[in-house]
């Protein structure tokens, strides 16, 4: 997190930060076009020397994408 003087951070800090997740890719029969989705799972841990507007508490957050996909090249 960088230098907010305004918001009461005033120095750098660096947050442990976890991402896993996955993802799952299918075309159909044609190979013209298929579908794909992913899942991911944010942890950003917490800090006791944190400025108080970010970092004193763990946050979690979850990412769904879903997409179609157009495949142009034969």
């Amino acid at each position: 997190m960088f230098e907010r003087p305004e918001l009461g951070v005033t120095n750098d800090v660096t947050f442990l930060t976890e991402n896993v997740g996955g993802g799952v890719k299918w075309y159909a029969p044609n190979n013209r076009w298929g579908l794909r989705g992913d899942y991911r799972f944010v942890a950003v841990n917490s800090k006791d020397s944190a400025p108080a507007f970010f970092g004193r508490d763990s946050r979690y957050a979850h990412r769904v994408y879903a997409a179609v996909i157009i495949n142009t090249v034969k």
